[in-house]
C-alpha cells in the first residue's frame, strides 16, 4: 500500500487567519526595534530566537495575535515553523476552552435542553465532536476558528445526542428541529464548504 503523505503548510507573513475569535496580524519592523521589543516584559508575549538573534516577537491580546518580524527573518527552517505552529495551537486551545463551552451553554439555554458539561481537546482526525452517554460533550479546539455557522452546526449535532444516542431517522428529525432546516442537507452543505480548510485546521492544532 502506498504511503499517503500528510499535506504540509508554511506559516509566514503570507499566512492569513481572520476569524471571529482569533486574528493573526503581521508587522515588519527593523532589527533594532524587534530587539528592543523582545526585552519588554509583557504578559502573553513570546520571543523566537535563532543563533542568539531575535527573529520574531508574538503578542496575544483581545483575540489578536500580533506577529512582529524583521525583513531578514527566515521562515523556512523547521525550528521556526514548529515554534509558530505550537504558538498557534496553544493560542487556539486557550481561546477554545473559553469560547466553545460558552457557545454550548448559549444553545442549551436557547433550545431548553442541557447536558452535563463540555471538554475541549484534540480528538481523532475526522471527529469534530462527541457526546457521551452521560450527555457530556467533547469538542475539537479548532472549531473556534470555524465559521460560526459551522461550529454551531457541530454543537447542535452533539446536543441532539442528548436525546438520541444514534444516527437513525429520529435523530436527524430532532436535529432538523434544533437547526431549523433539513439536517442531512445542512450537514452535506457544511462538509463541502469546510473540506478545503480541514487539513489546515488539523495541522494548526496537532500535538
Amino acid at each position: 500500500m502506498a504511503c499517503i503523505k500528510e499535506p504540509t503548510f508554511k506559516i509566514n507573513p503570507k499566512f492569513r487567519l481572520t476569524t471571529r475569535h482569533l486574528s493573526v496580524v503581521w508587522y515588519c519592523v527593523d532589527k533594532l526595534t524587534i530587539e528592543c521589543e523582545s526585552t519588554v516584559p509583557i504578559p502573553n508575549r513570546f520571543v523566537f530566537r535563532a543563533n542568539g538573534s531575535v527573529e520574531l516577537v508574538a503578542q496575544y491580546h483581545d483575540g489578536i495575535l500580533d506577529m512582529v518580524y524583521h525583513d531578514a527573518t527566515n521562515f523556512e527552517p523547521k525550528k521556526i515553523q514548529k515554534w509558530l505552529r505550537e504558538l498557534l495551537r496553544d493560542t487556539i486551545l486557550r481561546i477554545a476552552k473559553v469560547i466553545l463551552p460558552a457557545r454550548v451553554k448559549y444553545w442549551e439555554d436557547m433550545k431548553g435542553i442541557h447536558g452535563t458539561g463540555v471538554t475541549v481537546k484534540r480528538l481523532r482526525k475526522n471527529v469534530l465532536g462527541q457526546c457521551s452517554h452521560s450527555n457530556h460533550i467533547t469538542l475539537q479546539p479548532f472549531l473556534v476558528i470555524f465559521k460560526q455557522e459551522w461550529a454551531d452546526g457541530v454543537i447542535l449535532h452533539e446536543m441532539a445526542h442528548y436525546k438520541y444516542k444514534h444516527h437513525r431517522k429520529s435523530f436527524w428529525n430532532f436535529l432538523s428541529i434544533l437547526i431549523g432546516e433539513d439536517s442531512k442537507l445542512a450537514k452535506v452543505k457544511d462538509d463541502i464548504a469546510m473540506s478545503p480548510y480541514y487539513n489546515y485546521y488539523l495541522y494548526l492544532t496537532k500535538n
